[in-house]
């Protein structure tokens, strides 16, 4: 049996629909604050920190293989966050949190490796949700914004020791945000105040990458259509993505909204 574990975005409910339609069974542990997969009769509700009970829900129901997918925010933890059978992961856990999302999840995956329970890739069973054209459409990308874009990919490496910065967004040559834990689409809007306050002409572009130490099986980086519209809102003119190594959602929605607005998605 497959467990999928899951937090908020529209990636998740993609990945629901597309492993029904393919006659997957598997179970869900639910990680949102709103519980929004309850409807579901294979549904679990559980807190980032409850390991031990995540392990004995897959225990007893006879799961060896999970799936992380979907958005979960960092929580504030502090020793009141853990049941008494998970106690034992506080030290392990509170460390991690220190260190980053980053070194979150490479904890949580060790100790599920611990327990004889294998990571899986989302895109395993979804291979179709991978960004691999070099252009989404006949928007051709100049050199000064090749340059930006590589401008961008060195930044994203450079700051990756520090497991930060999943996304910039440069106008001209000039930085004007780099992602933290706000996620994506704040960071855009944070983007567009910034032009609007030192009144940049010109357009910016988004450059998103996977961190060089980031593990791809349980955070793929992830473009949806709402992001491009907030880009397409904020005066971005492009979005930059590592080929095969991103997820781009609602595919023809995208394609339709990035032809009528001259706006190009490409992969490098």
């Amino acid at each position: 049996m497959l467990a999928l574990i899951l937090g908020d975005t529209n990636l998740p409910k993609i990945l629901i629909k597309l492993l029904k339609k393919k006659k997957i069974k598997f179970i869900i542990l639910d990680l949102t604050f709103n519980e929004i997969y309850r409807k579901y009769h294979n549904s679990f509700s559980i807190n980032i920190t409850e390991v031990d009970k995540a392990l004995q829900i897959l225990k007893s129901n006879k799961c060896n293989k999970i799936i992380f997918a979907g958005k979960v925010l960092r929580p504030n933890l502090s020793l009141s966050d853990f049941n008494f059978r998970s106690i034992k992961y506080y030290k392990r856990l509170y460390v991690a949190f220190r260190k980053g999302d980053g070194s979150i999840l490479k904890e949580v995956i060790k100790i599920f490796r611990e327990n004889k329970i294998q990571v899986l890739n989302s895109m395993k069973f979804t291979p179709e949700l991978i960004f691999k054209d070099k252009l989404i459409n006949n928007v051709q990308v100049s050199y000064k914004d090749k340059s930006t874009i590589e401008k961008g990919v060195k930044i994203i490496k450079s700051l990756s020791k520090f497991d930060i910065g999943q996304s910039v967004i440069i106008n001209d040559g000039f930085v004007l945000a780099i992602e933290g834990p706000e996620g994506t689409d704040k960071t855009i809007k944070r983007a567009s105040f910034l032009r609007k306050k030192y009144n940049l002409k010109q357009k910016s572009i988004l450059i998103k990458f996977p961190k060089s130490n980031q593990d791809l099986r349980v955070d793929l980086p992830t473009i949806g259509f709402k992001t491009v519209q907030n880009c397409i809102k904020a005066n971005i003119k492009g979005i930059a993505l590592k080929r095969n190594k991103n997820i781009l959602l609602d595919k023809k929605r995208i394609l339709d909204t990035t032809i009528r607005n001259n706006f190009f998605i490409t992969s490098i």
